[in-house]
C-alpha cells in the first residue's frame, strides 16, 4: 500500500519527467531541418527548377551595377572610390570570378581593374580576356567573393549537405556551410532569402577579420522566378569597403574563364 509521502514522491516525478519530455518536443520542434531550410532558400532564390527539384540549376550568373567603395592599402591607409561601372560575372561549377571595376580615385583620376581567379589561380587583365598578368596571394581573397553571394552559399550547401548547420535564433534562421576550410554564414530573411553572408577571412593587413555582405531589395530580374539584391553592403572587420546599386542580373549568361595560356595562344 503506498503511503501518502510516498505517493507525493511518485506524483512530482511524474510531473517532472512530463516538463522534460514537453521541453525536448518543444525544442525539436523548434530545431529547423536542414535538408528543408536548403530547399527553402533554394526555392526563394529561384535555383530550385524542373520536376525533380534539382536545387544546382544556376552554373553562372552575372550582375552589374555601380557604387562606392574603400580599399585597405598595405600600410594599413584606407583609399576611397566612386564606382561609375562594375560587372561582376561567376562561375560556380570551376569556381571562378570575373571582377571588372571602372573607378575614379579622389584625386579625379579614373581606372579599370578587372581581376579574375579560377579554381587556384589569380590573373588580372587588361580588357577581359586580354593581355593576362599572374598575379601570387590573390586566390583565396577573390574566390571568398563566390561564395559570399546568396546563390555562392546555397550552391555550397547543395553540393555540401554533409558540412551544413542549421540553427534558430531569436527567430531568424541561420544557415552554415564549410567552404574551402572556411565558415561560411547566411543569415535569412523573413522570405528564406539569405540578408547577410559572412566569413572569418585571414586578411593580409588586419589578420582574424570578419568579412561580411548585407543584401536587401530582392527583385525577381529576369520574371523568372530567380531573385537577386539591387542593394549590396560590403564590410570589413565592421567597415564598409562597398556599397553597389545593381542595375542588371543575368542567370546562366554565357561567361567564361579562359587561363593566361589559352589567352595568350589565341593571340598567336
Amino acid at each position: 500500500m503506498l503511503t501518502k509521502g510516498r505517493l507525493k514522491m511518485m506524483t512530482r516525478s511524474v510531473f517532472t519527467l512530463s516538463l522534460s519530455l514537453l521541453f525536448v518536443q518543444a525544442c525539436d520542434a523548434q530545431a529547423p531541418n536542414i535538408d528543408e531550410t536548403i530547399e527553402d532558400v533554394a526555392y526563394a532564390l529561384g535555383t530550385l527548377r524542373g520536376v525533380q527539384r534539382r536545387m544546382d540549376s544556376m552554373n553562372t550568373l552575372q550582375f552589374s551595377g555601380h557604387g562606392t567603395s574603400n580599399i585597405l592599402g598595405d600600410d594599413g591607409q584606407w583609399t576611397s572610390y566612386e564606382i561609375t561601372s562594375a560587372t561582376i560575372g561567376i562561375n560556380y561549377f570551376i569556381p571562378a570570378v570575373r571582377s571588372d571595376v571602372t573607378r575614379i580615385a579622389e584625386d579625379g583620376n579614373e581606372e579599370r581593374i578587372i581581376e579574375v581567379a579560377r579554381a587556384d589561380r589569380a590573373w588580372n587583365e587588361r580588357l577581359p580576356g586580354v593581355d593576362p598578368t599572374e598575379v601570387n596571394g590573390e586566390v583565396a581573397e577573390r574566390t571568398q567573393q563566390i561564395w559570399l553571394t546568396p546563390h555562392g552559399v546555397i550552391t555550397a550547401a547543395v553540393h555540401n549537405p554533409n558540412s551544413v548547420t542549421v540553427d534558430n535564433v531569436s527567430g531568424q534562421t541561420i544557415l552554415s556551410v564549410e567552404v574551402d576550410g572556411l565558415s561560411v554564414v547566411a543569415r535569412l530573411d523573413e522570405n528564406s532569402r539569405p540578408a547577410v553572408v559572412e566569413m572569418m577571412i585571414d586578411h593580409p593587413v588586419l589578420g582574424e577579420t570578419l568579412l561580411e555582405a548585407e543584401y536587401t531589395g530582392y527583385i525577381d530580374w529576369p520574371i523568372l522566378d530567380v531573385y537577386f539584391p539591387s542593394n549590396i553592403v560590403h564590410r570589413l572587420g565592421g567597415e564598409v569597403v562597398l556599397e553597389m546599386t545593381v542595375s542588371d542580373f543575368y542567370q546562366n549568361p554565357y561567361v567564361i574563364f579562359p587561363t593566361p595560356e589559352l589567352l595568350s595562344r589565341s593571340l598567336q
